[in-house]
C-alpha cells in the first residue's frame, strides 16, 4: 500500500541535512554543466533530423510516427515535443533539453541504484563522476537519443536487481513499462533485457532448493514484465512504416545468417575499436580506477561483481559480433559500469591523504575533457571519427545558425527560398530544424545540388529572396549564377559551409 508519510519517514531516517545539501550541489552541478552553453556546439547533421521530425509530429498528428519512415523509434520524438513547446523560439536548446532531462532522470537512478547496492558515499561518489563524464556530458547536452538509451540502461539494471531481491509483481510491472519506454527509443535496448536474464546470479545458492524456486517466480515476474515491454513496442503497429525498424537495423547490424557464415567478420576490427572509443570517451584514467574497483568489488561481493560484469560484457561483446557500424556514443551505456566500479573503488579508500590525492587527480583529468565540451567545442577531446562528426566534417553545422538569422532578417522585406546541398541529415535538415513556425523561409534540397537546379529556380528571384548553401561541394564554376556571401570555414579546414545568393 502506498503511504506518503512512510517515503517521508524513510528519507528522514536515511539523510540529513548535509546529505540534502549534498544532494542538491549535486543537483545544481547537473544543471549547470548540461545548460551552460547548450546551443555553442553548432547543430549536428542528425540532430538536424531528430528536430524536424519533432516539429513536424507537433504540428501534424498524423506524423507522430514520423521517425519510423527512417526505421528509427518514436520516443525521442515524441519527447521533444513538449520542449519545443516550452521553447519555441529556440528549437535547437528544446531538442537538446530532451537529453539534460533523461540526463536528469538517469542521475536520480544511478544515485537510487548505488545507494541500494552500497551506500550513501558511494552514490554520492558515483553521481559526482557521472556529473563529470565526458563521455556523459557530451552526449546529455545533444539532440541524440543515446541519452535516453544511458538513462533506460540504469533503471532497467535496477530494477532487474529489485525484481530478484523482492520478487514482487509491482516490480515486474514497473520493469516491463521502463523495457516498454527504452524499446520506444533504440533497439539496442534489447540487450539489457537479455542481461537482466541472469540477475537470479545475485541470489544463487548451490544444491539449494530454495533458490530453484525463487529462480522460477524470478522468471514468472521477469516474462510478465517482458510481455508489457513488447506490448508498448508494439504501438508501433499503428504506422504503416514500423518493418522500417528490421530494414534500418540490418544497415547497421548483421543479420544473425549473415553472421552465422562468418562469425568473426567484424568482431576483431570492432574489438579494437570499441575498447578504443570506450577508453577514450571515458577520459582514461577512470578506466583504471574502474579496474581496482571491480578487483575490490570481487573480494567483498562476488555475485554482484559477477552481475555487474554481465551488463558490460554482454552488450560489448553483442556489438563486436554483430555490429556493422559502430559509433563512440553507441557505447555511452558501458561508461555506467566503469563508474559503478570506480566510486566503489574511492569509496573504500581508508587513508584520507591517498583519497584526496586519487580523486584530484582523477578530477582534474575529466575537467581537462570536460572544459572544452562546454566552452570551446571546436577544441573538444575527441576521437577522430567523433570529431569529424561533430567539428570538422560535413555535418558539423557551422554557419547554420548564422545563416538562419541572415535569412530571417531579409524575409522581412520578401519571403526567403534557400536551396541547400542535400535534404536528409546535411545541411538542408540543419537548416530546417532551426526555423520558427513564423519564418517566411523555405527550404529545398537537392542531391545533388546542380546547376540545372540554380537556373530552374531563377524564376523565383521575382517574388523571393533566393540563397544557395553548399556543405559537401568546394569548388564552383565561375559560369553559375552565384554570389559569394560567407564561407564558414570549419576547425581542422576539411571542409567548410558556403553561402552563396542566387544571381537573375
Amino acid at each position: 500500500m502506498f503511504n506518503v508519510l512512510e517515503i517521508f519517514y524513510f528519507f528522514k531516517k536515511k539523510f540529513n541535512k548535509k546529505d540534502v545539501l549534498i544532494i542538491l550541489g549535486l543537483v545544481f552541478l547537473y544543471l549547470l554543466t548540461r545548460l551552460i552553453n547548450l546551443e555553442l556546439l553548432p547543430i549536428f547533421g542528425d540532430e538536424g533530423i531528430y528536430i524536424r521530425w519533432a516539429k513536424t509530429a507537433w504540428h501534424d498528428a498524423s506524423w507522430r510516427f514520423i521517425s519510423l519512415t527512417d526505421g528509427r523509434q518514436p520516443l525521442q520524438t515524441w519527447a521533444t515535443i513538449p520542449f519545443l513547446k516550452l521553447f519555441p523560439d529556440t528549437p535547437l536548446f528544446a531538442g537538446r533539453l530532451f537529453s539534460v532531462f533523461f540526463g536528469f532522470l538517469g542521475l536520480f537512478g544511478f544515485f537510487a541504484l548505488l545507494f541500494y547496492l552500497f551506500d550513501k558515499k558511494t552514490a554520492f561518489l558515483g553521481v559526482l563522476f557521472y556529473i563529470f563524464s565526458p563521455f556523459l556530458l557530451l552526449y546529455q547536452r545533444m539532440a541524440l537519443a543515446d541519452a535516453a538509451v544511458n538513462t533506460f540502461y540504469i533503471y532497467l539494471l535496477f530494477f532487474s536487481i529489485l525484481l530478484i531481491k523482492t520478487l514482487r509483481l509491482d516490480m515486474a510491472l514497473i520493469f516491463g513499462l521502463i523495457g516498454g519506454l527504452a524499446l520506444l527509443t533504440k533497439s539496442t535496448t534489447q540487450l539489457f533485457f537479455i542481461a537482466s536474464i541472469f540477475a537470479p546470479l545475485l541470489i544463487f545458492k548451490k544444491t539449494n532448493w530454495d533458490f530453484v524456486i525463487k529462480k522460477i517466480n524470478f522468471f514468472i515476474l521477469f516474462l510478465i514484465g517482458l510481455l508489457i515491454a513488447f506490448a508498448l513496442y508494439n504501438i508501433q503497429r499503428l504506422s504503416p512504416f514500423m518493418h522500417y525498424i528490421n530494414l534500418k537495423n540490418q544497415t547497421f547490424v548483421l543479420t544473425f545468417s549473415e553472421w552465422l557464415k562468418s562469425p568473426f567478420l567484424v568482431f576483431g576490427s570492432n574489438m579494437k575499436v570499441i575498447l578504443y572509443y570506450l577508453v577514450f570517451e571515458s577520459g582514461f584514467l577512470i578506466v583504471f580506477f574502474s579496474f581496482l574497483g571491480f578487483i575490490f568489488l570481487l573480494k567483498r561481493k562476488p555475485l554482484l561483481s559477477f552481475y555487474l560484469l554481465l551488463w558490460f560484457f554482454i552488450p560489448f561483446f553483442a556489438i563486436a559480433f554483430f555490429s556493422k557500424v559502430i559509433f563512440p556514443r553507441y557505447l555511452i551505456y558501458l561508461n555506467i559500469i566503469i563508474i559503478i566500479f570506480s566510486a566503489f573503488f574511492f569509496s573504500q579508500l581508508k587513508n584520507k591523504k591517498i583519497f584526496i590525492l586519487l580523486f584530484v587527480f582523477l578530477l582534474t583529468n575529466l575537467i581537462i575533457f570536460n572544459y572544452p565540451i562546454i566552452f570551446k567545442p571546436q577544441n573538444m577531446i575527441l576521437p577522430e571519427i567523433d570529431k569529424g562528426q561533430y567539428i570538422e566534417g560535413i555535418t558539423a553545422g557551422w554557419g547554420v545558425k548564422e545563416i538562419t538569422t541572415y535569412a530571417r532578417e531579409k524575409s522581412k522585406k520578401k519571403p526567403v527560398l534557400i536551396l541547400a546541398e542535400g535534404d536528409f541529415g546535411v545541411v538542408g535538415d540543419q537548416l530546417q530544424a532551426l526555423l520558427l513556425t513564423e519564418d517566411k523561409i523555405f527550404i529545398k534540397g537537392y542531391w545533388p545540388l546542380e546547376e540545372k537546379h540554380l537556373l530552374d529556380n531563377q524564376k523565383e528571384l521575382s517574388n523571393n529572396f533566393v540563397y544557395v548553401v553548399f556543405s559537401h561541394r568546394q569548388q564552383f564554376s565561375s559560369d553559375w549564377p552565384i554570389r559569394l556571401i560567407k564561407k564558414y570555414e570549419k576547425p581542422g579546414k576539411k571542409s567548410a559551409i558556403f553561402f552563396f545568393e542566387l544571381k537573375p
